[in-house]
């Protein structure tokens, strides 16, 4: 009898012995090893060229930061000009683990659940990369913290704000009127309209060929971002309008940020990726004025310049937009949003920061 209950007590120590390994290897399995000292690869796609301030200025660094902070064992890639996919496409793109890491453009997804952040699109509002970045961190909070299980947020900035280029200034709004200028953001794509303008889409890669051959009269774009692809070769005018910042929130796929031991993880969300937002922040605000007076300077030797429009110039500019920013509210209702407390929610984030919205 004491045999048979030794047996069947050592049968039970050898049956709790396997659940317990079992139940650790399904526990490791879901939350990886902190002192794994494996290196974790991941894509990051950007649009910007390899020579741009961007790329120079903040992935590169950012990427060098990524290494140094997680003592090797997170190495980012980094792939320029759109090299993995163009934007067009970046949510899906990142959803499907196309590449890892990189901005979703709202303005360029706008049938995607990112709809909420094409408001901040609409031209002549949002001229600031550090309101843009308070705003836009806290109306995300409000209204897209559950987008998808497949990305994950990591935080947003946005570009210095958006000139117009070409071989001629732009003194009136109406000298627009059936020139080509090419762009790619619904909120600007329909201001042009309204001026009589006619919208061209192309690639980043596009913009120098198409100008310099006469294909486009006028090209939308930053100051800053201008240098990478060389507009100062191909222009000899910026009208500088202050039109938009762009929107530029940094995701990464959720499977792989899962993958990562919890302490990589947490380091990502709460270290590494606001990094890559500041960095951003910081290059657009302290180049933007120094790109502005560098243009100038290179254009002088074509008898060109920047042009700043007068205030009463700019009221011409500035007409529309009452009219964008109701019928962005009567866009976001036909798809299921409650538009007018979005936008109420936007317009006090934006007169907290000191910006004056037209009502």
């Amino acid at each position: 009898m004491k045999k048979k209950n030794f047996v069947f007590v050592l049968m039970l120590a050898l049956v709790g012995t396997l659940l317990a390994a079992c139940v650790e290897k399904e526990s490791n399995a879901e939350s990886p090893s902190i002192n794994s000292d494996k290196t974790y690869e991941f894509n990051l796609n950007v649009a910007a060229s390899a020579s741009s301030p961007f790329v120079k200025g903040v992935a590169e660094p950012w990427a060098k930061y990524v290494e140094e902070k997680s003592d090797g064992r997170l190495k980012v890639n980094v792939y320029t000009g759109a090299a993995l996919g163009s934007f067009n496409t970046s949510y899906a793109d990142i959803k499907g683990n196309v590449y890892e890491a990189g901005v979703i453009i709202p303005g360029l997804n706008s049938d995607t659940d990112l709809f909420p952040l094409t408001i901040a699109d609409i031209p002549f509002i949002l001229q600031s990369p550090v309101v843009a970045e308070k705003v836009l961190t806290e109306y995300y909070r409000e209204y897209l913290n559950d987008i998808s299980k497949e990305v994950t947020f990591i935080g947003v900035n946005t570009t210095d704000a958006f000139q117009l280029f070409g071989n001629e200034p732009v003194k009136k709004a109406s000298d627009l009127k059936h020139k080509k200028i090419s762009d790619t953001v619904l909120g600007r794509i329909e201001l042009f309209k309204t001026l009589g303008a006619t919208p061209v889409s192309m690639t980043n890669t596009e913009l120098y060929e198409s100008l310099e051959r006469g294909i486009v009269d006028y090209s939308v774009y930053t100051a800053v971002g201008s240098f990478g692809f060389k507009f100062e070769e191909v222009t000899n005018w910026m009208t500088k309008l202050d039109m938009a910042v762009s929107v530029n929130p940094l995701f990464i796929n959720t499977g792989f940020l899962n993958s990562l031991p919890e302490d990589l993880r947490e380091l990502f969300i709460t270290d590494i990726g606001p990094r890559y937002t500041q960095s951003a922040t910081e290059l657009y605000t302290a180049k933007a004025e120094e790109s502005i007076a560098k243009y100038e300077k290179l254009a002088a030797d074509r008898n060109g310049g920047v042009y700043i429009p007068t205030e009463e110039e700019l009221a011409e500019w500035k007409a529309p937009v009452k009219k964008q920013l109701d019928d962005w509210v009567v866009e976001a209702n036909k798809r299921g949003y409650d538009g007018q407390a979005m936008m109420d929610t936007y317009v006090k984030l934006l007169e907290n920061e000191g910006v004056v919205v037209p009502k």
